[in-house]
């Protein structure tokens, strides 16, 4: 059986070495996996090896928000003589697929994890709407609206839990009230939760759901310092049962439904576990972060322009390695198969990457947004 396999993997080498011989010369990579049909192979080495950096057009005006699969990103671009309008595109082969005109001023996009949906507000005659666009087939979900003058006030961007099942906001309703809004898409309903004791010194800028809709981890502003909140939903409220001082970026999420990461006020990666009560620094140094989808890896930014991945591992950091220099991240995007990462920041000056990777593109001082792709 072996016998059989070396020789059809040889007739296979030969006939890419003809094909390449008539015509243009083509890259191409031929995986003859020796495995079982339909057995999932490693999604991502832990060497963190990088096999190409893509740099995504730098001449017209849009943003790119995250994947909507392992080869597809979403973005929001401006078309001649109309509305921006959102874009499915395939950043290796330079193709875009247009979804359906969003008509008024769109912002605060978040793609849920799972890729199915997009959220987003949109201001247009006076109102302003909370919106879900069902990418598969662009259908619209308002999930909250009110006039301007209303008074109502949605704080920060909407949030997803990490499986994709529930979007949440804070909604303020002046200084006195407000409440944390749970959309959960799979039953297609809203619960909502007070914040027992808010005051009107109290800010809240953002929250997010746990995977199993009973906890949420809030990012709040008092008397001007920034706190990261880890609670319970109970009944109809958010009963906090951890809180910790954070820079102003405020950079956490859920590892589990039990544990979260976060950037404290010092700096430092720090892991919460709520089961024992103990809070572990797992790095001294750190800046935006971001996980992967299946919490196993970590990208994280340390020192001023230098962005690394390891393994997460317990309470330990594990393998890290630099895989880009010369840019001060702002937005690190895993793909769901974790060999690709969209990332966007500021350059501050023209650097190649640090490792010897081939990039289909040369670097500019002005570009914004790359994907690196691992072996």
């Amino acid at each position: 059986m072996k016998r059989i396999f070396l020789w059809a993997a040889a007739y296979v080498l030969l006939a890419v070495i003809v094909t390449g011989c008539t015509g243009a010369l083509k890259s191409k990579t031929v995986i003859i996996p020796d495995a079982e049909e339909g057995r999932e192979l490693q999604s991502l080495g832990e060497t963190f090896e990088v096999s190409k950096i893509y740099k995504l057009p730098e001449n017209e005006e849009g943003e790119l928000y995250g994947w909507t699969d392992k080869e597809h990103v979403l973005g929001y671009f401006n078309k001649r003589g109309r509305e921006r309008s959102f874009e499915q595109s395939d950043y290796e082969l330079k193709t875009r697929q247009p979804l359906p005109d969003i008509h008024g001023f769109v912002h605060g996009v978040k793609i849920s994890a799972d890729g199915a949906y997009a959220s987003f507000s949109v201001q247009t005659g006076g109102k302003e709407k909370l919106m879900l666009l069902r990418l598969a087939d662009q259908k619209q979900t308002v999930l909250r609206e009110w006039a301007n003058k209303e008074g109502v006030v949605m704080s920060g961007q909407m949030s997803w839990s990490n499986n994709g099942r529930y979007v949440s906001f804070v909604q303020e309703n002046g200084n006195q009230e407000a409440v944390i809004v749970v959309y959960d898409v799979t039953r297609q309903e809203a619960k909502e939760f007070k914040f027992p004791g808010k005051t009107e010194n109290h800010h809240f800028y953002s929250v997010q759901v746990s995977d199993d809709g009973a906890s949420a981890l809030l990012f709040k502003i008092a008397a001007r310092q920034a706190y990261i909140v880890f609670g319970s939903l109970q009944g109809d409220a958010f009963v906090s049962q951890y809180e910790h001082p954070v820079g102003s970026e405020g950079n956490g999420d859920f590892v589990n439904d039990d544990q979260i990461v976060f950037v404290g006020e010092e700096g430092s990666l720090t892991l919460f576990d709520r089961r024992n009560a103990k809070t572990t620094i797992l790095l001294e140094r750190s800046g935006v972060f971001q996980l992967s989808r299946d919490r196993k890896y970590i990208a994280y930014s340390k020192g001023r322009e230098n962005l690394y991945v390891a393994k997460l591992q317990g309470n330990n950091i594990m393998n890290e390695k630099e895989i880009y220099k010369g840019i001060v991240p702002e937005q690190i995007e895993w793909s769901p198969d974790n060999r690709r990462m969209l990332l966007n920041g500021r350059k501050l000056y023209e650097s190649r990457p640090v490792v010897s990777a081939p990039s289909p593109a040369p670097f500019s001082q002005n570009s914004s947004f790359f994907i690196i792709e691992f072996k």
